[in-house]
Protein backbone atom coordinates (compact mmCIF):
# COMPACT_ATOMS: atom_id res chain seq x y z
CA UNK A 1 0.00 0.00 0.00
CA UNK A 2 1.19 3.69 -0.84
CA UNK A 3 0.73 6.40 1.58
CA UNK A 4 1.45 10.13 -0.58
CA UNK A 5 3.92 10.26 -2.96
CA UNK A 6 6.40 7.68 -3.43
CA UNK A 7 9.88 9.54 -4.83
CA UNK A 8 11.00 7.38 -7.64
CA UNK A 9 14.31 9.07 -7.89
CA UNK A 10 17.35 9.26 -5.69
CA UNK A 11 20.62 11.10 -5.86
CA UNK A 12 23.92 10.40 -4.23
CA UNK A 13 26.93 12.49 -4.64
CA UNK A 14 30.16 13.08 -3.37
CA UNK A 15 31.21 16.70 -2.10
CA UNK A 16 34.94 18.07 -2.97
CA UNK A 17 35.64 17.36 1.09
CA UNK A 18 34.61 13.74 0.40
CA UNK A 19 31.40 13.52 2.22
CA UNK A 20 28.61 11.26 0.71
CA UNK A 21 25.23 13.16 0.44
CA UNK A 22 21.75 12.20 -0.74
CA UNK A 23 19.19 14.35 -2.39
CA UNK A 24 15.53 14.03 -4.28
CA UNK A 25 16.96 15.17 -8.09
CA UNK A 26 20.71 16.45 -9.51
CA UNK A 27 19.12 19.58 -9.95
CA UNK A 28 18.78 20.09 -6.11
CA UNK A 29 22.53 19.59 -5.51
CA UNK A 30 24.09 23.15 -4.49
CA UNK A 31 27.67 22.46 -4.13
CA UNK A 32 30.23 21.17 -6.38
CA UNK A 33 31.01 17.07 -6.24
CA UNK A 34 33.39 14.52 -7.74
CA UNK A 35 30.81 12.09 -8.69
CA UNK A 36 26.95 11.33 -8.74
CA UNK A 37 24.56 9.00 -8.66
CA UNK A 38 21.43 9.06 -10.11
CA UNK A 39 18.88 6.30 -9.50
CA UNK A 40 15.41 6.32 -11.15
CA UNK A 41 13.56 3.65 -9.69
CA UNK A 42 9.83 2.97 -11.58
CA UNK A 43 10.07 6.56 -12.72
CA UNK A 44 7.54 8.84 -13.67
CA UNK A 45 7.39 10.74 -17.12
CA UNK A 46 8.25 13.66 -15.67
CA UNK A 47 11.22 12.54 -13.29
CA UNK A 48 12.30 10.59 -16.43
CA UNK A 49 13.06 14.07 -17.77
CA UNK A 50 16.36 14.73 -15.97
CA UNK A 51 17.67 12.02 -18.29
CA UNK A 52 17.18 15.07 -20.91
CA UNK A 53 17.21 18.15 -18.96
CA UNK A 54 19.96 17.65 -16.68
CA UNK A 55 22.21 14.91 -18.68
CA UNK A 56 21.38 15.36 -21.96
CA UNK A 57 21.29 12.07 -23.19
CA UNK A 58 21.25 10.94 -26.86
CA UNK A 59 17.07 10.43 -27.58
CA UNK A 60 18.15 6.83 -28.69
CA UNK A 61 19.56 5.76 -25.55
CA UNK A 62 17.10 7.04 -23.70
CA UNK A 63 14.70 5.28 -25.78
CA UNK A 64 16.29 1.97 -25.42
CA UNK A 65 15.69 2.47 -21.36
CA UNK A 66 12.47 3.96 -21.19
CA UNK A 67 10.40 2.22 -23.59
CA UNK A 68 12.21 -1.52 -24.99
CA UNK A 69 12.93 -4.50 -23.14
CA UNK A 70 16.57 -4.95 -24.35
CA UNK A 71 18.98 -7.55 -24.30
CA UNK A 72 22.03 -7.28 -22.31
CA UNK A 73 24.34 -4.72 -24.02
CA UNK A 74 26.65 -1.65 -24.63
CA UNK A 75 26.84 1.37 -26.81
CA UNK A 76 29.29 3.89 -27.01
CA UNK A 77 27.85 7.47 -27.45
CA UNK A 78 30.22 11.02 -27.54
CA UNK A 79 30.99 11.42 -24.10
CA UNK A 80 29.24 8.46 -22.46
CA UNK A 81 28.33 4.51 -22.56
CA UNK A 82 24.88 3.14 -22.02
CA UNK A 83 24.53 -0.19 -20.89
CA UNK A 84 22.24 -2.98 -20.36
CA UNK A 85 22.40 -5.60 -17.52
CA UNK A 86 19.72 -8.10 -16.61
CA UNK A 87 19.57 -9.53 -13.10
CA UNK A 88 17.30 -13.03 -12.97
CA UNK A 89 14.35 -13.21 -10.43
CA UNK A 90 14.52 -16.51 -8.56
CA UNK A 91 11.10 -16.40 -7.95
CA UNK A 92 9.57 -15.86 -11.38
CA UNK A 93 12.52 -17.07 -13.37
CA UNK A 94 12.06 -13.88 -15.55
CA UNK A 95 15.14 -11.48 -16.37
CA UNK A 96 14.93 -7.72 -14.79
CA UNK A 97 16.66 -5.13 -16.74
CA UNK A 98 18.83 -2.32 -15.58
CA UNK A 99 19.72 0.50 -17.99
CA UNK A 100 22.61 2.14 -17.04
CA UNK A 101 24.54 5.60 -18.32
CA UNK A 102 28.00 5.76 -17.06
CA UNK A 103 30.51 8.75 -18.09
CA UNK A 104 32.89 10.98 -16.60
CA UNK A 105 32.04 12.22 -13.08
CA UNK A 106 28.55 10.47 -13.05
CA UNK A 107 26.48 6.98 -13.39
CA UNK A 108 22.64 6.91 -14.21
CA UNK A 109 21.04 3.70 -12.99
CA UNK A 110 16.92 3.48 -14.61
CA UNK A 111 15.21 0.36 -14.05
CA UNK A 112 11.25 -0.42 -14.02
CA UNK A 113 11.08 -2.78 -11.22
CA UNK A 114 12.87 -2.76 -7.45
CA UNK A 115 16.04 -4.06 -7.73
CA UNK A 116 17.60 -5.48 -5.16
CA UNK A 117 21.23 -5.04 -6.37
CA UNK A 118 21.12 -1.64 -6.19
CA UNK A 119 19.77 -1.49 -2.79
CA UNK A 120 22.59 -3.72 -1.16
CA UNK A 121 24.89 -1.05 -3.26
CA UNK A 122 23.23 1.63 -1.60
CA UNK A 123 23.16 0.43 1.87
CA UNK A 124 27.16 -0.38 1.17
CA UNK A 125 28.14 2.40 -0.01
CA UNK A 126 26.19 4.37 3.06
CA UNK A 127 27.41 1.81 5.50
CA UNK A 128 31.01 2.47 3.95
CA UNK A 129 31.55 -1.50 3.02
CA UNK A 130 32.84 -1.34 -0.07
CA UNK A 131 35.48 1.70 -1.43
CA UNK A 132 33.81 3.93 -4.50
CA UNK A 133 36.24 6.34 -5.86
CA UNK A 134 33.97 6.66 -9.01
CA UNK A 135 31.00 5.70 -10.71
CA UNK A 136 33.00 2.99 -12.50
CA UNK A 137 33.31 1.68 -9.28
CA UNK A 138 29.76 1.45 -8.69
CA UNK A 139 28.83 0.14 -12.29
CA UNK A 140 31.41 -2.95 -11.26
CA UNK A 141 29.84 -3.69 -7.79
CA UNK A 142 26.48 -3.49 -9.20
CA UNK A 143 27.36 -6.20 -11.85
CA UNK A 144 29.83 -8.20 -9.40
CA UNK A 145 25.69 -8.34 -7.59
CA UNK A 146 23.83 -9.14 -10.33
CA UNK A 147 26.27 -11.68 -11.45
CA UNK A 148 26.31 -13.65 -8.02
CA UNK A 149 22.52 -13.56 -7.61
CA UNK A 150 23.11 -16.05 -10.45
CA UNK A 151 24.87 -18.61 -8.04
CA UNK A 152 21.97 -19.43 -5.81
CA UNK A 153 19.44 -20.63 -8.97
CA UNK A 154 22.11 -22.64 -10.72
CA UNK A 155 23.30 -24.56 -8.21
CA UNK A 156 19.87 -25.01 -6.61
CA UNK A 157 19.12 -26.66 -10.07
CA UNK A 158 22.47 -28.83 -10.10
CA UNK A 159 20.91 -30.16 -7.03
CA UNK A 160 18.06 -31.42 -8.48
CA UNK A 161 20.04 -33.27 -11.68
CA UNK A 162 21.98 -35.04 -8.85
CA UNK A 163 18.86 -36.04 -6.77
CA UNK A 164 17.81 -37.81 -9.58
CA UNK A 165 20.21 -40.77 -9.31
CA UNK A 166 18.48 -41.35 -5.97
CA UNK A 167 14.85 -41.11 -7.34
CA UNK A 168 16.35 -44.02 -9.60
CA UNK A 169 16.05 -46.25 -6.88
CA UNK A 170 12.79 -45.60 -6.40
CA UNK A 171 9.57 -46.58 -7.25
CA UNK A 172 8.65 -44.14 -9.84
CA UNK A 173 6.97 -43.38 -13.15
CA UNK A 174 9.14 -43.36 -15.94
CA UNK A 175 6.88 -40.70 -17.35
CA UNK A 176 7.34 -38.39 -14.68
CA UNK A 177 11.00 -38.33 -14.40
CA UNK A 178 10.56 -37.68 -17.96
CA UNK A 179 8.50 -34.59 -17.11
CA UNK A 180 10.25 -33.81 -14.41
CA UNK A 181 13.37 -33.72 -16.88
CA UNK A 182 12.04 -31.99 -19.62
CA UNK A 183 11.25 -28.72 -16.57
CA UNK A 184 14.45 -28.55 -15.47
CA UNK A 185 15.93 -28.14 -18.73
CA UNK A 186 13.40 -25.96 -19.08
CA UNK A 187 14.71 -23.73 -16.57
CA UNK A 188 18.53 -24.41 -17.53
CA UNK A 189 17.36 -22.51 -21.05
CA UNK A 190 16.46 -19.94 -18.84
CA UNK A 191 19.39 -19.16 -17.00
CA UNK A 192 21.26 -19.75 -20.23
CA UNK A 193 19.17 -17.05 -21.77
CA UNK A 194 20.32 -14.74 -19.49
CA UNK A 195 23.84 -16.06 -18.24
CA UNK A 196 25.38 -16.16 -22.21
CA UNK A 197 24.50 -12.43 -22.88
CA UNK A 198 25.68 -11.35 -20.02
CA UNK A 199 28.88 -13.09 -20.18
CA UNK A 200 29.54 -11.51 -23.77
CA UNK A 201 28.79 -8.32 -22.67
CA UNK A 202 31.19 -8.62 -20.06
CA UNK A 203 33.69 -9.85 -22.60
CA UNK A 204 33.16 -6.67 -24.41
CA UNK A 205 33.62 -4.67 -21.70
CA UNK A 206 36.75 -5.79 -20.43
CA UNK A 207 38.60 -6.21 -23.82
CA UNK A 208 37.04 -3.56 -25.11
CA UNK A 209 39.04 -0.76 -23.58
CA UNK A 210 36.29 1.95 -23.91
CA UNK A 211 35.46 2.21 -20.25
CA UNK A 212 39.35 2.76 -19.61
CA UNK A 213 39.42 0.64 -16.61
CA UNK A 214 42.57 0.93 -14.18
CA UNK A 215 44.73 -1.74 -13.18
CA UNK A 216 42.14 -2.89 -9.91
CA UNK A 217 38.94 -2.59 -11.82
CA UNK A 218 40.47 -4.78 -14.60
CA UNK A 219 41.14 -7.09 -11.94
CA UNK A 220 37.92 -6.93 -10.47
CA UNK A 221 35.71 -7.02 -14.00
CA UNK A 222 37.99 -10.47 -14.86
CA UNK A 223 36.99 -12.07 -11.54
CA UNK A 224 33.51 -11.21 -12.46
CA UNK A 225 34.04 -12.78 -16.27
CA UNK A 226 35.53 -16.31 -14.63
CA UNK A 227 31.96 -16.59 -12.39
CA UNK A 228 30.27 -16.02 -15.59
CA UNK A 229 32.50 -18.42 -17.09
CA UNK A 230 32.10 -20.86 -14.46
CA UNK A 231 28.30 -20.32 -13.78
CA UNK A 232 27.78 -21.20 -17.68
CA UNK A 233 30.09 -24.36 -17.39
CA UNK A 234 27.56 -25.60 -14.48
CA UNK A 235 24.79 -24.66 -16.74
CA UNK A 236 25.90 -26.70 -19.88
CA UNK A 237 26.86 -29.48 -17.74
CA UNK A 238 23.52 -29.50 -16.28
CA UNK A 239 21.80 -29.83 -18.94
CA UNK A 240 24.18 -32.53 -20.30
CA UNK A 241 23.25 -34.54 -17.58
CA UNK A 242 19.78 -33.93 -18.26
CA UNK A 243 19.98 -35.03 -21.61
CA UNK A 244 21.96 -38.23 -20.25
CA UNK A 245 19.30 -39.08 -17.70
CA UNK A 246 16.83 -38.30 -20.15
CA UNK A 247 18.15 -40.99 -22.73
CA UNK A 248 19.04 -43.51 -19.88
CA UNK A 249 15.38 -43.71 -19.12
CA UNK A 250 13.61 -43.34 -22.74
CA UNK A 251 16.30 -46.33 -23.01
CA UNK A 252 15.36 -48.46 -19.60
CA UNK A 253 11.48 -47.63 -20.83
CA UNK A 254 12.24 -49.47 -24.54
CA UNK A 255 14.13 -52.03 -22.63
CA UNK A 256 11.16 -52.90 -20.48
CA UNK A 257 9.16 -52.55 -22.80
CA UNK A 258 10.82 -55.20 -25.30
CA UNK A 259 11.26 -57.78 -22.29
CA UNK A 260 7.59 -57.70 -21.89
CA UNK A 261 6.91 -57.79 -25.36
CA UNK A 262 9.36 -61.05 -26.04
CA UNK A 263 7.44 -63.18 -23.43
CA UNK A 264 4.00 -62.21 -24.63
CA UNK A 265 5.25 -62.72 -28.03
CA UNK A 266 6.85 -66.33 -26.84
CA UNK A 267 3.82 -67.41 -24.68
CA UNK A 268 1.93 -66.41 -28.05
CA UNK A 269 4.10 -68.89 -30.22
CA UNK A 270 3.82 -71.44 -27.69
CA UNK A 271 0.02 -71.43 -28.23
CA UNK A 272 -0.31 -71.52 -31.22
CA UNK A 273 0.01 -75.36 -32.46
CA UNK A 274 -2.48 -76.34 -29.04
CA UNK A 275 -4.45 -73.82 -30.42
CA UNK A 276 -4.62 -75.42 -34.08
CA UNK A 277 -4.80 -78.91 -32.18
CA UNK A 278 -7.47 -77.89 -30.40
CA UNK A 279 -9.51 -75.99 -33.46
CA UNK A 280 -9.37 -79.45 -35.74
CA UNK A 281 -10.45 -81.28 -32.90
CA UNK A 282 -13.57 -78.87 -32.57
CA UNK A 283 -15.10 -78.73 -36.00
CA UNK A 284 -17.54 -81.73 -35.26
CA UNK A 285 -17.29 -83.96 -38.23
CA UNK A 286 -18.98 -87.10 -38.36
CA UNK A 287 -16.11 -89.19 -39.67
CA UNK A 288 -13.32 -88.36 -36.99
CA UNK A 289 -11.80 -91.84 -35.97
CA UNK A 290 -10.58 -90.08 -32.74
CA UNK A 291 -13.40 -88.87 -31.16
CA UNK A 292 -14.63 -92.40 -30.84
CA UNK A 293 -10.87 -93.58 -28.88
CA UNK A 294 -12.01 -94.06 -24.99
CA UNK A 295 -8.66 -92.00 -23.57
CA UNK A 296 -8.24 -89.64 -26.94
CA UNK A 297 -8.80 -86.52 -24.61
CA UNK A 298 -6.10 -87.84 -22.46
CA UNK A 299 -3.46 -88.33 -25.39
CA UNK A 300 -4.55 -85.26 -27.06
CA UNK A 301 -3.59 -83.33 -23.67
CA UNK A 302 -0.29 -85.28 -23.06
CA UNK A 303 0.57 -84.23 -27.35
CA UNK A 304 -0.07 -80.68 -26.39
CA UNK A 305 1.73 -80.37 -23.20
CA UNK A 306 5.28 -82.26 -24.61
CA UNK A 307 4.82 -79.95 -28.01
CA UNK A 308 4.48 -76.87 -25.08
CA UNK A 309 7.66 -78.24 -23.33
CA UNK A 310 9.64 -78.99 -26.39
CA UNK A 311 9.29 -75.57 -27.42
CA UNK A 312 9.94 -73.99 -24.36
CA UNK A 313 13.12 -75.95 -23.99
CA UNK A 314 14.03 -74.68 -27.87
CA UNK A 315 13.51 -70.98 -27.15
CA UNK A 316 15.58 -71.48 -23.47
CA UNK A 317 18.59 -73.62 -25.24
CA UNK A 318 18.19 -70.53 -27.62
CA UNK A 319 18.63 -68.06 -24.53
CA UNK A 320 15.24 -66.12 -25.85
CA UNK A 321 14.19 -65.69 -21.96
Amino acid sequence: MKFGVKIMIKTYYVNLNDELKETTSPNDITEDKKWVWVDLNEPTKAESEVLVDYFDFHPLSIEDATLVLQRPKFKQYDDYQFIVFHALDLKTLESEEVDIFIGDGFIVTYHKVQFEEIDAIRRKLFYHTIHINEPKDILLNLLDEIVDNYFPFIYDIEDKVFNFEDRHNVDISTKSLIDDTFDLRQELLIIKRTVQPMKDLVYRMREGKVLHLNEQQLLYITHINDHLIKQMEMVDSSREMTSDIRDNYISLNSFKMNNIMKILTIYSVVFMPLTLIAGIYGMNFKNMPELNWHDGYYIVLIIMAVIALIMLAVFKKKKWF
